[in-house]
């Protein structure tokens, strides 16, 4: 926020402190409305992961630390809105009110980059479920999780070595200043939520699936398309507020309602294809038993309770018992059942066994 020149402070109008304009309750109700879809969601996705699969991974865990700061920001943001004028012009601001609605404005642009990472970091981690190793895609997840990382920590150490600015007579001569690496920060937000989005893209449209699940594809990254316009909006409004205005907290506003926005749907969108076993429990049903090894106990198990350790199983990490489980059922199907297979073969089989891992966890999860 920055001060207004003396020829700026004579155009504005005067004071009113009493019954001042506001901009209304938009952002309690997009923040109320989104934050509470985005916890449960989180909760749904948990519960499918702990007490139905008895399994969770590195995501989950992100996706909940991810949640835990968006209701930080959430809080932040609808108490500065409603007791330090954040919905307010900035002339209608008390110098208490505008130095506590800065100290305010830190802590919620700390928790939204926390919040924003952690997000990105989850979904990003999902990813290596369907990345076959070695694979191009599996090396551009891990360059812009890299990305993402490297610029959570230089934004973090850049916010808060910026000048003490609620500190309205403080000496601002040796400071970072507020301005570029908010802007920076906003911009590359956006590039690493469209890459983000559009990784999976041409692996997950390469598989053989049904219309339906198609067009479930194409609902799912389109409600990721909110996130990037989202961000973008969010990018705009951040510039507009610190370079093309001195009414901050009027301006200001649009930053923090795109801000519920981003965080929230991305949570939303984070966890959605967790919660296929949920919403379509007869197709994981059919997958289960489709993609079903081991013996005829195993194959009913799967029926019953189709989201097993099959189904979330890390490709890089199989036992020796699925392996030879595999193999001879693959023996079966190209060998008489007098015929042993020959050593040449094992490879053969750790490869599909592989393979058809890989192509069962795309499918699940998308």
């Amino acid at each position: 926020m920055r001060s207004p020149p003396p020829e700026v402070l004579a155009t504005w109008p005067k004071p009113n402190y009493v019954d001042p304009v506001t901009r209304g309750p938009s952002l309690m109700i997009v923040e109320l409305t989104l934050l509470p879809i985005a916890m449960t969601v989180v909760f749904l996705r948990l519960w499918v992961r702990i007490s139905w699969l008895k399994k969770s991974w590195y995501d989950d865990y992100l996706m909940i630390v991810a949640m835990i700061f968006s209701i930080g920001t959430t809080v932040i943001v609808i108490m500065a809105s409603q007791l330090y004028g954040w919905d307010r012009h900035a002339w209608d601001l008390t110098p208490h009110e505008m130095m506590v609605g800065r100290q305010a404005s830190i802590a919620g642009q700390t928790l939204f980059v926390l919040a924003s990472s952690t997000v990105k970091m989850s979904i990003l981690v999902s990813y290596f479920r369907i990345a076959p190793e070695k694979s191009l895609f599996r090396k551009l997840v891990w360059a812009t999780f890299a990305l993402v990382f490297a610029a959570f920590v230089v934004f973090m150490v850049a916010l808060w070595v910026q000048c003490i600015y609620w500190e309205l007579r403080a000496d601002h001569r040796d400071c970072i200043p507020e301005g570029p690496p908010l802007v920076v920060q906003s911009t590359l937000n956006v590039v690493t939520d469209f890459m983000i989005y559009a990784l999976p893209v041409p692996t997950l449209f390469s598989l053989s699936l049904p219309w339906t699940q198609r067009v479930g594809l194409v609902v799912l990254f389109s409600v990721g398309g909110v996130i990037v316009v989202a961000s973008s909006f969010r990018a705009y409004w951040v510039h507009y507020t610190l370079y093309e205005t001195y009414d901050a907290t009027w301006q200001g506003y649009q930053i923090w309602v795109w801000t519920a926005v981003e965080t929230n749907v991305g949570v939303i969108c984070g966890c959605i294809p967790a919660l296929k076993p949920l919403l379509f429990p007869n197709r994981a049903r059919q997958q289960g038993s489709r993609y079903g090894y081991g013996s005829q106990n195993s194959r009913r198990k799967e029926k019953v309770t189709p989201v097993l350790d099959q189904v979330e199983l890390d490709t890089r990490k199989l036992t020796e018992n699925d392996d030879s489980q595999l193999g001879t059922e693959i023996i079966s199907v190209h060998h008489a059942p007098s015929e042993r297979p020959m050593s040449g073969d094992t490879h053969k089989t750790d490869k599909s066994r592989y393979d058809i891992d890989i192509e069962q966890q795309k499918v699940y999860m998308y």
